[in-house]
């Protein structure tokens, strides 16, 4: 966006606020990109930034205003999309019915990201939809058999669906490459508790 003639520039406020957001300093940044803000108040990148920080900051809320006013302008940003789901995702906030939107608008922008795939995945299994959550898994461990943590998730959510022998077969996969994961160790003793306590039942 070109700025009117004689306009102040944001380059300084802009790039000390990245700088104190590197450093970890995230109030301080938030400080800068409003001055930014301020002076060129539809600057998408500089509201982004400012989205950033307070995402980090754990002002979920505060960043999830912020990467709507992004995507108000640019409604396919990627970036603005994944981490309003995460924002959206968290705990303290918990609407993940409104995250899962926000993940699969992502794939659809970027269809083969095995990031955004992931996090729709567990989204889902948070959602109690476990089947859907194991068949975005089962992509990403077609591209990436390695990936531990999607390992143990779709175990998670076998066990969800009463599947034990399969979830303990992934957290053994798991335990084979990290024999200390506590997760996977856990995660495997509980579900033997609960196929034991199934076949008594």
């Amino acid at each position: 966006m070109k700025k009117p003639l004689g306009a102040k520039d944001t380059t300084p406020f802009h790039k000390k606020g990245l700088d104190l957001q590197q450093k970890g300093k995230q109030e301080e940044a938030i400080a800068c990109f409003d001055k930014a803000i301020e002076i060129e108040p539809e600057n998408f990148e500089i509201l982004y930034d400012k989205a950033i920080s307070l995402q980090m900051d754990s002002k979920f809320d505060d960043a999830v205003r912020f990467y709507d006013k992004v995507l108000e302008s640019e409604s396919e940003n990627f970036a603005a999309l994944v981490n309003k789901g995460l924002c959206l995702s968290n705990p303290d906030i918990n609407r993940l019915e409104e995250a899962l939107l926000c993940f699969e608008e992502a794939l659809r922008t970027v269809p083969n990201d095995l990031g955004a795939l992931s996090l729709k995945g567990y989204t889902l299994d948070r959602l109690g939809r476990f089947r859907e959550a194991i068949m975005c898994f089962d992509v990403v461990l077609e591209k990436q058999p390695d990936d531990l943590n999607i390992t143990i998730n779709k175990g998670l959510s076998l066990a969800h669906l009463g599947r034990y022998d399969e979830a303990i077969a992934y957290f053994d996969r798991v335990l084979q490459d990290e024999p200390e994961n506590l997760f996977a160790s856990e995660w495997k003793k509980d579900t033997i508790k609960r196929r034991d306590k199934d076949l008594l039942a």
